[in-house]
Order: structure tokens, then sequence, then C-alpha cells
């Protein structure tokens, strides 16, 4: 449970960040939509290239307390630090280039992340080579990734609101919330001090040829495909999201507290019928199943209204609820069973770098919603001097474009790529695990 809590730390510094990001560079920084984009996507991708190396690195450290965990101390000590640094811009800038104020607090943001998730991601895979073990682990990182995406998607929101917005209230989130976040890497941190853990595998393969080598693993490239398309969908969402609220539905945020606490109310009530399911239907099977879910829970939102703003919520959050949970649990052990297979077939423990790719398609996936987003609002009328919920139809538009169309169309890719999944020499009675 101890290495789990640590997903209450990144999710929630993800989301806290994803879900209101645009909304404050804009509307408190004074950036323009298409600037704010552009710096938050370009953060996460200046960051997302450092990932490989921080695997790599991790895979051939040695310490007396481990290789990942040292890394887990300086990313927990990193995010502390940068999330109340992400929304304290506003003051930074008195002296300084608003836009490179951003883009540097933005990229030590990313790198918090990085340092703190690769290993963190990548320590599954030592604890236990049981399957079946393994989705117990995974289970209780989705318990722990449905509470930080409740402290980010719900928590940031309702503070906001609570706090009477303005650039004080987003101040006040980033130091509250860094150190909720802190304190949960922490957590990891000296919980899992007797954790199983492997050695590095001494090999004289350089770096690039490690990286390159990755390609050959099929099983693994085709996942790769299918979670950078996820990512994509999920960002585009996730940073439109406060902006569908207020354009397009005409609410304030607390109606983001209402959807985020009823889908993490929702995933935790169907984690563990999926834990159930997974002993009957494959791995795949269920995380086809959770995105034909996703496809249609995201077109709902072509029927939502200002007037019927709050029953499609709470509707569309238990849908998100019962299949998002079967991608979580589903997803992530099959990426932890294609890292499995490498080792099997190679001999060698290289967790760190497949971790590390893992979450460079993330933050690459992570990068595009809000590049999209900002494109759209500033070449479609989005005023940034005017209230939210008095932009125009076109600046509407533009927002519906990002919460429903872009998703669903890039949801229906990755169901593609997904059906071309397949684990070499494991029959399907090998991707099934006992409840």
């Amino acid at each position: 449970m101890s290495w789990g809590i640590g997903s209450l730390g990144t999710i929630g510094y993800l989301n806290t960040v994803t879900a209101l990001i645009l909304v404050y560079l804009t509307t408190i920084v004074g950036l323009d939509a298409a600037v704010a984009g552009t710096i938050v996507a370009g953060a996460r991708i200046i960051d997302a290239f450092s990932d490989p190396l921080i695997g790599w690195v991790t895979d051939r450290t040695k310490t007396r307390i481990g290789r990942r965990r040292p890394y887990l101390l300086l990313g927990a000590i990193v995010c502390g630090i940068s999330l109340p640094l992400v929304y304290s811009t506003h003051l930074l800038t008195a002296n300084l280039p608003p836009v490179a104020v951003a883009a540097g607090v933005l990229v030590l943001y990313s790198l918090g992340f990085s340092i703190f998730n690769v290993p963190y991601l990548a320590m599954p895979v030592e604890m236990t080579s049981d399957r079946a073990r393994r989705i117990q682990i995974m289970s209780f990182r989705v318990v722990f990734m449905m509470l930080g995406g409740l402290l980010g998607n719900a928590g940031a929101p309702a503070l906001i609101t609570w706090l009477g917005g303005g650039a004080d209230a987003y101040q006040q989130l980033g130091f509250i919330a860094g150190a909720v976040i802190f304190v949960a890497m922490m957590w990891t941190f000296l919980g899992t001090r007797s954790a199983n853990s492997t050695e590095h595998t001494p090999t004289e393969t350089p770096f690039r040829e490690e990286v390159l080598s990755l390609l050959s693993n099929k099983p693994f490239m085709t996942l790769v495909a299918v979670k950078v398309l996820q990512f994509i969908a999920i960002a585009a969402s996730a940073s439109t999201f406060a902006f569908f609220v207020t354009v397009v539905l005409k609410q304030t945020f607390n109606l983001l507290s209402v959807f985020g606490l009823v889908t993490t109310a929702s995933i935790l009530t169907f984690v563990p019928f999926w834990r159930w399911m997974s002993g009957r239907i494959s791995k795949k099977t269920g995380f086809m199943i959770g995105l034909i879910g996703d496809i249609f829970a995201t077109l709902l939102w072509l029927v939502a209204t200002p007037e019927n703003a709050y029953p499609i919520v709470i509707l569309r959050g238990i849908l998100v609820g019962v299949f998002s949970s079967a991608i979580l649990l589903n997803s992530q052990t099959m990426w932890l069973d294609t890292i499995d297979y490498d080792r099997r077939i190679t001999g060698r423990n290289r967790e760190g770098l497949y971790t590390s790719v893992y979450v460079f398609v993330e933050r690459l996936g992570y990068s595009v919603g809000p590049l999209a987003l900002g494109f759209l609002l500033s070449n479609m009328g989005f005023d940034k001097t005017l209230p939210l919920d008095q932009q125009p139809d076109s600046a509407a538009l533009a927002v519906s474009i990002g919460m429903i169309w872009l998703p669903a169309a890039v949801y229906v890719l990755a169901f593609f790529f997904l059906s071309r999944y397949t684990l070499p020499d494991n029959p399907r009675q090998s991707e099934k695990v006992s409840s």
C-alpha cells in the first residue's frame, strides 16, 4: 500500500495543473490562449526527452537504499517546490517576461514529475514476477490514482471557488496541493524501504542502442501507440473541461468538483468488479471494453446543455467510472507484462528504461491536449478579457471540439491499435489471472 500511495502524489500533481493551468495562464497571467497552450505543451515535450535518460540512469544506480528510491526522495522535493511556483507565476512576472517565467516553472514542474514517476513505475516489476500479484498491486494503485484525481479534478476547482477565485486563490492552491503531494511521495519513499528490488544486469550496450532495442518488443510498441493516443484523449478532455463547464454549460467550477466526486466513487466501486472479471476475460478484452465505453461516454457530452448540466455530468461520471476502471486496471498490468516479456527473452533487468518510455509517451500525449485547445481558442474567437461564461459562440464551438470530437476520434484510433496487440509465446489463458 505504501507504494500505491505514491500515485495519489503523481496523479494529484498532474491533475492539479492539467485541470486549471490554461485558465490560470489566460485569465490570471494574461497570456494569449495559443501562447499558453504552446508553453504547457513545450515544457512537457522538452522534459519528455529526459525520461529515457532518467530510466537508463536509475537502472544503473547502486546505493544502499536501492536503485530507485533515491530518485523518489529527490522527486518528492522537486515536486513539493515546483507546484507552488506554477501557481505563483503571476508574482514572478513583475520584472521578468511572463512567457519566460511560465516556461521555466513548467519545465521544472515537469522535470520533478519525471524524476519521481520513472523509478516509481519501474518498482512493481521488481516487487513480484507473479501476474496475479501484479494486478493486486495495481488495484491499490488505481485506488490512490482516483484519490489523486479527486485532489486535482475536484479538490482544486472547489478550493479556487471557496477562496473566491483570483490570483491569491491560485497561489494558495499551489501551496496546499504541493504540501499534500510532498507528504504522499515521501510516504512512498519511506514505506518501500523493505520492498523487493533487483540489481542491474551489467552490459556494454550504449544508451542509444538500448533505446533502439526496445523497438523489437512488438507487444510493448503496440501498447506505446495505444497509450500515447489514450493520453492525448485524456489530456484534451482534462484541459478543456474547465472551459466546457463555464463557456458551454454556463456553470461554476463547483460542477468540476461534482464530476470528480462522482467519477472517483464510481471507479472505486467498479475496480473490484473488473478485478473479479480479470479471471474470466483477458486483459486485452477488458481494455477494449473500457475504450468502447469511453467513446460512448465522451459522445454523451453532445446532449449536455446549461439546463441539464448536473444530471448529464453525474451520469457521465458514473459511466467514466465503470469503463475507466477497466482501462486503468488492465492497461497497467498489460504494460508490466510486456516489460517482463523483455526480461524473459533477454535476461536483462531494464525496468527503468521501459518505464521511462511509458512516462515519455504520457508526457507526449499530455502535451497535445493543451496545445490543440490553445490554438482552437486563439483562432476561434476566445477573448481573455471577457468572463468565461460570456465568450462568443465560436469560442464555445472550439471548446466542444476539444472536449468531444478530438477525444472521441483518438479513442477510436486507440481501439484499432489495441486490436492488434498480442503477447508472443503467451497463450490466451496466460493473460488471465485469478481473482
